[in-house]
């Protein structure tokens, strides 16, 4: 089996010009001209177990449905992890001191995923007010084994053009492999974001133990 460059594009959700790049340094294994790429089944199988991603070529939507509905908003904030002394002065840099810290994102895909939350915010600011982003590329990011909620804390607010004119001073950076998955863990957040005593709980900075449960309260009375 084989994939064109378009194919692949579609099927990592990455950009053409992120794989073109890949390929002209020698990051991904191909065969065919410039002009007509081909990308073998068997040998991205074995560049995506040295990247840690999961390729199924058969199949795939399926698995990811099967357990999205048992995602919750704690286990993914669990997975892209609690970060402190986020570094930047403004929208750029904060989102890449942020993108550096979540250990769960293959080094090869972090510039495309800051190209891709860039776009989403030239498009329309992710700053929701009270010091709260929820940074978030358009589409899914098809070659994540699970969803990830990072947790980002700056060391120094931002301008962010939120909708209440206010810097922002906590992220919450959405990477998920399915729209659902997207869709059902923002709505818990946008819940728990909903709650002043919340916000005010993470503009103390807490530990993050003590922050995951309460994460795991307040998602407790959103799924009664």
């Amino acid at each position: 089996m084989e994939l064109s460059i378009s194919d692949l594009s579609k099927y990592l959700g990455v950009t053409v010009d992120t794989i073109e790049r890949w390929v002209r340094q020698g990051k991904l294994p191909v065969s065919g001209k410039p002009s007509d790429y081909r990308f073998r089944k068997a040998d991205l199988e074995k560049w995506a177990a040295i990247h840690n991603i999961r390729l199924n070529f058969s199949g795939r939507e399926s698995i990811v449905k099967k357990n999205e509905a048992d995602v919750l908003l704690s286990q993914a904030v669990q997975n892209g992890g609690i970060h402190f002394d986020i570094t930047g002065n403004e929208v750029k840099s904060v989102l890449k001191s942020s993108i550096e810290r979540i250990f769960n994102i293959p080094d090869d895909f972090k510039t495309d995923l800051f190209e891709r939350l860039i776009e989403r915010e030239k498009a329309f600011s992710t700053g929701i007010g009270s010091g709260m982003a929820i940074p978030h590329p358009r589409e899914p990011l098809n070659y994540l084994n699970q969803p990830l909620v990072a947790i980002c804390f700056l060391s120094n607010p931002v301008e962010y053009h939120a909708i209440d004119h206010l810097p922002v001073s906590v992220l919450f950076l959405i990477l998920c492999p399915s729209l659902k998955l997207h869709l059902n863990l923002l709505s818990t957040l946008s819940f728990c974001l909903k709650n002043s005593q919340f916000v005010d709980f993470l503009n103390s900075r807490p530990e993050p133990g003590i922050l995951i449960e309460q994460i795991e309260k307040l998602q407790a009375t959103c799924l009664v």
